[in-house]
């Protein structure tokens, strides 16, 4: 989660803090439209729904959530406010001091100001919890190993090896989707260590065929963790 936002100070933490929840509690008395939504990503998937605000005690706020909503925030225990109302189209990030899955019902606090740097991407990007093999090759080098995840714009492979050195930055990556086998034009972006493997990332330029497939199975992905965390429920 941590990777999708960054915290932002307006003035200082505690100010912050008390100003956040005073746009709250004129949403929840009715003098500001309350457009409010709760953002997380769960696998790479936006998860936002609309919220209720049933209650404001000091600096903890009580919330009625959408299910599978719900379901994510007793998964990450964060969560992060949308709202035109917030300034500079800043997001609010707090943690969930109690979530009652069955009910939804939450416990939100913390709040500060925050970038919300995943609504920067240029396309929907998917985790892939299945083997599929995909092998990145530049001039007479190649990285290969299991796709991590996906976007139209771009993906990233594991392995635990690390990137060759001097590596050229274009090349092609070859993969298996929807039983077709495709291969795009690509470029190298970075290589990093994460859970003891390496994550490298690359920007892919798909054709139409390519496209055509990608986004399929990106849709396919999306509805599997929508399905996912409604039977959590």
């Amino acid at each position: 989660m941590r990777e999708t936002f960054q915290i932002v100070s307006i003035r200082d933490g505690k100010q912050d803090s008390e100003a956040i929840l005073q746009v709250l509690r004129q949403m929840q008395a009715g003098t500001l439209k309350n457009d409010l939504k709760l953002l997380n990503y769960f696998q790479e998937v936006p998860i936002s729904y609309p919220v209720k605000i049933d209650k404001i005690d000091q600096d903890c706020v009580e919330v009625t959530v959408q299910p599978a909503q719900s379901v994510v925030l007793g998964l990450q225990k964060q969560t992060v406010l949308r709202s035109s109302v917030f300034p500079n189209n800043l997001g609010v990030h707090c943690f969930v001091e109690y979530v009652n899955v069955k009910n939804c019902f939450a416990v939100l606090g913390r709040f500060a100001y925050a970038s919300v740097r995943a609504e920067r991407r240029n396309s929907v990007r998917v985790y892939v919890d299945t083997q599929h093999q995909v092998s990145f090759v530049a001039e007479e080098q190649e990285v290969s190993g299991s796709l991590v995840d996906i976007s139209l714009s771009g993906l990233s492979l594991k392995n635990r090896q690390a990137a060759p050195a001097g590596l050229p930055e274009n090349g092609s990556v070859r993969m298996n989707l929807q039983n077709c086998t495709i291969a795009v034009p690509a470029a190298y972006v970075k290589s990093t260590e994460r859970d003891e493997v390496m994550v490298h990332a690359f920007r892919i330029e798909p054709d139409q065929q390519a496209d055509k497939l990608i986004s399929q199975f990106v849709y396919n992905r999306q509805v599997e963790i929508i399905r996912y965390l409604k039977e959590q429920l």
